[in-house]
Parts: C-alpha cells; structure tokens; sequence
C-alpha cells in the first residue's frame, strides 16, 4: 500500500517538475479555487491543508476515510467529520474504479498508478478533494434504485454544498466538494 500524507500551515511550495505520482497533487495545488465557493486563496485558512497519496488496494477507502476523521478532528472540526468522510469515500471509490488500475496483492511497483486526498480548511468551508491520474471528468448518471452502485456523485451532490471537477489535464482531473462549516 503506498501512502503518504502532507500537511501544512501555509500554502505549500510549488514544484516546477513533480515526481510522477505528485502530479496530480501538483495539479491540486495550482486550481482555481475560486470556483471552491471561496474568493481565492485570500480564503484559505493558514492552518488547514492536508493530503494523502492512496492507491488502487482494498484498503485505501479505509485509510482514507480515517486520515479525514483525523484531520477534521485535530482541526476540530467535528461537526463535519460525518458528511465529509462519506464524500471522500465516494470520491476515493470513484477514483479507484475509474482511474487507478487494480494492483496484485504483492508489493507494488514504484511507478503503480497513484491519487491524492486533499484537505483545505477556507474560512467558513473545508474543501474536499480527490486528484486522479485519467483525464476522464465524472460523470453525474441517472440513478437506478435497483443498481448496487452508480449512486456515489448523488450522494457527493446531497451532502456538499457544491462540487465539481477541474478540467481534465494530461497529468488527470481532480473532482471536489464544498462542505459548509468551520466557524
């Protein structure tokens, strides 16, 4: 399982060239987050990034889900850490079936496909969001009350207050949620 977790209490530096499984993050890091709900970076809060590289293995839903409540929690933001651990969960499951290619039981290779978690606390919101390596932007399907899946961005839609992707580069997508909350 290759994780690796940042956080900060600045923005972080920019990197001119990312190593290939920080693109994503890299791509994260430069978006416009005005269209977050927020007014830019002027919103961010100083004290709350944090990220997760996870990958395509069974426990990375898991994982990821407890690196959220964590984080919430040592940001004491508790109130959030329900609606915000089933967005992510969502948004890491679509990811891992979309964009990250199953990898064996065995040790990975250390080029293996890789995405991100990230957290950003802004003043009144924290701002949820998987970075993926395919190009391929969500896709918002008519819900079948029969079908075991095919309802994850319904649920991203109900519990966020607005969500939404960047636009699709070479180096992948990231798709986001808004959460309301904080102060």
């Amino acid at each position: 399982m290759t994780t690796q977790s940042s956080t900060a209490r600045s923005a972080p530096a920019r990197h001119h060239q990312p190593p290939p499984g920080e693109r994503q993050l890299d791509s994260f890091l430069r978006a416009d987050w005005r269209a977050w709900g927020g007014g830019g970076r002027s919103d961010f809060d100083g004290e709350g990034f944090a990220a997760l590289r996870f990958d395509a293995t069974p426990v990375s839903v898991t994982r990821t889900r407890s690196f959220l409540r964590s984080t919430l929690t040592d940001w004491q933001l508790a109130e959030l850490v329900d609606d915000a651990t089933t967005v992510a969960a969502e948004l890491v499951a679509n990811a891992v079936t979309h964009a990250l290619l199953p990898v064996p039981p065995a040790a990975p290779p250390p080029d293996e496909p890789t995405a991100w978690i990230a957290l950003l606390r802004m003043r009144d919101a924290v701002v949820c969001a998987v970075a993926d390596p395919s190009p391929e932007p969500p896709a918002l399907t008519e819900a079948d009350p029969f079908a075991e899946s095919g309802r994850g961005l319904h649920i991203v839609a109900e519990l966020s207050d607005t969500w939404g992707h960047s636009p699709p580069e070479p180096a992948g997508k990231t798709v986001w949620a808004r959460l309301a909350g904080g102060r």
